[in-house]
């Protein structure tokens, strides 16, 4: 039964407390959960590819990265076709050459087993192979046991502001899967124009979470009232990116923020899910900012006194921080009768986290 508890624990969190928008529309895309980061350093076979002479609309190998040319014999052909772009590409240079890797299969967030297969890289330029070499050889511990999340930020930050757009769109979608108390030094580490112009463009919409959070580590005064025109229209509307504009807003505005968020929580139309990003805010905020912790806490007191269906979400938030101030919350939560059992594993873990050994 434990076992089943932990089990159901696991899945709440990975389910709620994952970084996606808080609502979901058509038009939507969103950044990938395995990146072509995590396929490169996880890869068991990489090569270059170009036309084969036989069938200039197919790709075959002309250079093996990492295996072995027999590896490379025994897996199946690659299957992508040389579109218009890339055959305009190798029309004006044979030469050139696109990134082909053969990975191991993964797990998506859904617990769905994927199979093993090709992945289609990038078309290569001398930029993009320095990033390649530099990844292969700086990321080499990050694809087994846990991953030096901090080298991961330092490595891509670099390529924040580079000119290559695929090259920043990597690192924009490496910064969005990091923890947000390791993005703070990013002060001012990419133009407060450039975040603005990518907000304001639809074809940007994926990346919105990495420029809001980038946005309200700005010191410019411009970058700040964006944020704040942001992060208050999106506690009033319960708008996309509701996560990541109430981060910001924290960021840039401290207590002030907290409040709007805990009376954007108070409100009746507020959805389940919108309170659950809405807590994750104020949690991530409190792990990055601990002078702000008490002033969390009291929002997370009021909370669970009012609507005891936000304490599985509060006390994920708090067990981080090592403190018991909401255990007779909890107590007062767990002495009814009619809680789930996810909910009550972790507001036992909560408390126990914080008794005396």
């Amino acid at each position: 039964m434990w076992r089943v508890l932990q089990m159901l624990a696991v899945l709440a969190f990975c389910v709620g407390f994952q970084s996606r928008p808080a609502q979901a529309c058509g038009v939507c895309v969103e950044l990938p959960e395995y990146s072509l980061a995590d396929r490169i350093l996880s890869a068991r076979v990489i090569v270059l590819a170009a036309p084969s002479p036989d069938n200039p609309f197919r790709f075959t190998p002309v250079s093996v990265l990492k295996g072995t040319p027999e590896q490379v014999e025994a897996l199946p052909e690659i299957p992508f076709l040389v579109d218009s772009v890339l055959r305009s590409a190798f029309r004006a240079n044979p030469d050139r050459t696109v990134l082909m890797v053969y990975g191991t299969g993964y797990q998506d967030k859904a617990g769905r087993s994927l199979p093993s297969g090709w992945t289609k890289g990038f078309l290569m330029t001398p930029d993009r192979a320095h990033f390649l070499e530099t990844l292969r050889a700086e990321g080499q511990g990050w694809a087994s046991g846990a991953p030096d999340r901090a080298a991961q930020v330092a490595f891509f930050s670099a390529y924040l502001t580079h000119e290559d757009r695929l090259l920043r769109n990597t690192a924009l979608i490496e910064i969005h899967r990091a923890p947000y108390w390791l993005l703070t030094h990013l002060t001012d580490a990419v133009p407060t124009a450039q975040l603005l112009q990518d907000l304001r463009n639809p074809n940007r919409l994926a990346y919105a979470p990495a420029l809001i959070r980038l946005l309200g580590l700005q010191s410019d005064p411009k970058a700040k009232e964006r944020v704040r025109l942001g992060y208050q229209s999106a506690l009033r509307s319960g708008d996309l990116n509701l996560y990541d504009w109430g981060l910001a807003g924290i960021a840039v505005d401290g207590e002030q923020a907290i409040l709007e968020i805990e009376k954007s929580l108070e409100r009746s139309e507020r959805t389940a899910d919108e309170k659950r990003f809405l807590i994750r805010s104020l949690a991530d905020g409190g792990t990055t900012y601990p002078k702000l912790r008490p002033r969390i806490l009291d929002v997370f007191r009021h909370q669970l006194d009012k609507d005891s269906t936000v304490a599985i979400w509060i006390a994920l938030a708090v067990r981080p921080w090592g403190t018991n101030a909401l255990n007779p919350n909890f107590e007062a939560i767990m002495a009814q009768n009619d809680l789930d059992p996810a909910t009550l594993f972790l507001m036992r873990a909560a408390i126990e986290a914080d008794e005396p050994g």
